[in-house]
């Protein structure tokens, strides 16, 4: 099936897990379309169960008796929890299977989702805040973190574009679709049906991901949580990729983060005429995605990588510090989403490659680290427009992403795999 194959399950003792060769060879198991679909709608039933709630805040508020800053604390809630959880998710997944925890995820999400539409109350829909926490950190992490697992080579780089791609059709084309549905039938039907899709996306996971490998039965001492991380702390590539994934994040967000304001105060763009562009965005980032593991799959990852992250930075800088017009800064907007996914999508499959860590625990790790570059932006864009205006931020973000590029390509590596590498590609060994 292409070139990526599934093992059938094999019984391994507790703590230890399968490494990447484990599962890529073997005997050929389920077909990938099958699993690619599964891990895509996850992606994008995780990503549209916390940004679809936003557009309904008024009418949520308004019902519920309520404000929407209230609201918008409920949704900070949920991201902070799922940020924390995200680092306790990812060594369980690895050490007691990535099905059965992406499973429990998507049940997650849709008791949030059929909670936030039957709350009576804000603390009743405030209560819903956990399950929406653990169903993100599940979801979210662990697609990319199965498709680095399960897949090999240009497969590999073409089910993480899907897994990207998804989250980026879910704001794009999903939330639209429950504005228009909204409209119609009410919020309260919209996250129901959402909950109750969750529920079929449930059943879909368990039915096409290969079944998890069979392990004997021990409960995982908490500091075994934690002694997952120190390997790839301790790795030089695999750190270098996370700094890149820091900094690239930083630029794209720190340009997101003020893109509008941007638009309203310097192009004179209505409101409605921003989403637009926003969305003109959205839709390149998307395509980015797919071709990263479609036409673009084929070549060398880790130079096509490191280009397309400085290409982009080049590209946030000229958008902000040229003076063109509006439909030509949201036509570079959109080549810099495009250019931007392909530098994500490999950034993503070299951490997977790389990683002398579980799959689960790695990606769980890189999202934190997203995060954490997604709020470094956020605060350096803000200082750079204070002190220099639109044109400090054209100038100062680019640089993020040049170290990016940077960074890939010094991650290369070119000497003998350290030994937490080879322990970890060998036997997938979690400390306990």
């Amino acid at each position: 099936m292409g070139s990526s194959t599934f093992t059938e399950p094999v019984r391994v003792e507790s703590g230890v897990a399968p490494s990447v060769s484990e599962y890529a060879e073997g005997a050929e198991g389920l077909g990938e379309g099958r699993v690619l679909l599964a891990l895509s709608v996850a992606s994008f039933l995780g990503t549209l169960s916390f940004v679809g709630i936003a557009p309904f805040f008024p009418e949520i508020a308004r019902d519920l008796d309520t404000t929407v800053p209230r609201l918008g604390q409920a949704v900070s809630a949920v991201l902070l929890l799922g940020s924390a959880l995200g680092l306790v998710v990812g060594p369980l997944a690895d050490e007691y299977g990535h099905r059965r925890l992406m499973v429990i995820g998507m049940v997650a999400i849709a008791v949030a989702m059929l909670g936030i539409g039957l709350s009576p109350s804000y603390p009743v829909l405030l209560a819903t805040s956990p399950a929406g926490g653990l169903g993100g950190a599940t979801v979210l992490a662990l697609p990319p973190a199965i498709a680095g697992m399960r897949f090999v080579g240009v497969a590999r780089r073409r089910a993480i574009g899907w897994t990207v791609a998804s989250m980026a059709i879910a704001a794009v084309g999903g939330v639209p679709v429950l504005t228009t549905l909204g409209g119609s039938v009410g919020w309260r039907a919209v996250f129901i049906g959402v909950g109750l899709a969750a529920l079929g996306g449930a059943w879909l996971v368990r039915d096409a991901l290969p079944p998890d490998a069979k392990r004997t039965p021990a409960p995982l001492p908490p500091r075994a949580l934690w002694a997952a991380y120190p390997p790839l702390l301790r790795d030089r590539p695999t750190l270098k990729l996370f700094g890149a994934t820091a900094l690239r994040t930083a630029c794209w967000i720190g340009l997101l983060t003020y893109f509008g304001a941007y638009l309203d105060e310097e192009l004179g763009l209505s409101t409605r005429q921003v989403g637009l562009a926003y969305m003109v965005g959205g839709a390149g980032y998307c395509l980015g995605s797919l071709a990263a593991g479609g036409r673009l799959g084929g070549l060398p990852l880790r130079p096509v990588t490191a280009v397309s992250n400085a290409a982009m930075g080049l590209l946030v800088g000229l958008i902000v510090a040229l003076p063109v017009g509006a439909v030509t800064t949201v036509a570079l907007l959109s080549l810099a989403a495009f250019i931007g996914a392909i530098g994500s999508v490999g950034l993503t499959a070299l951490i997977s490659e790389v990683s002398p860590g579980g799959a689960a625990t790695t990606m769980a790790l890189n999202a934190g680290i997203f995060n954490l570059g997604a709020a470094g932006g956020a605060a350096v864009g803000g200082l750079l427009l204070a002190f220099g205006g639109y044109e400090a931020l054209g100038l100062g973000l680019p640089v993020f992403a040049l170290a990016a590029g940077l960074l890939v390509l010094a991650a290369s590596v070119t000497v003998a795999p350290s030994p937490d590498r080879a322990l970890s590609k060998e036997r997938g060994h979690l400390p306990r």
